[in-house]
């Protein structure tokens, strides 16, 4: 399991919603809300690879783009079961 501090925000809301949420939800519910986790994580993903490459070319005036690696290793990449 990844620590407080490497999750996204993304994770941090998830992980929150039951205990936040006054009721249930049925299995039809829950798989929409897993598939707008899953659309959120993805963009939150492009939104930290963005961020850091417009970062790293204004910083720098260099056109090398975000490792894969780095996003992996903060956040625990894409196949992370929560």
């Amino acid at each position: 399991t990844m620590s407080n501090y490497n999750k996204s925000s993304i994770d941090l809301f998830w992980n929150q919603l039951p205990e936040i949420l006054p009721f249930s939800v049925d299995t039809e519910t829950a798989v929409k809300l897993w598939g707008a986790f899953e659309r959120a994580k993805a963009m939150h993903k492009e939104e930290i690879k963005n961020a850091f490459t417009n970062g790293y070319i204004s910083h720098l005036g260099s056109n090398r783009i975000l490792d894969e690696n780095f996003y992996n290793e903060t956040f625990g990449g894409n196949n992370e079961q929560q």
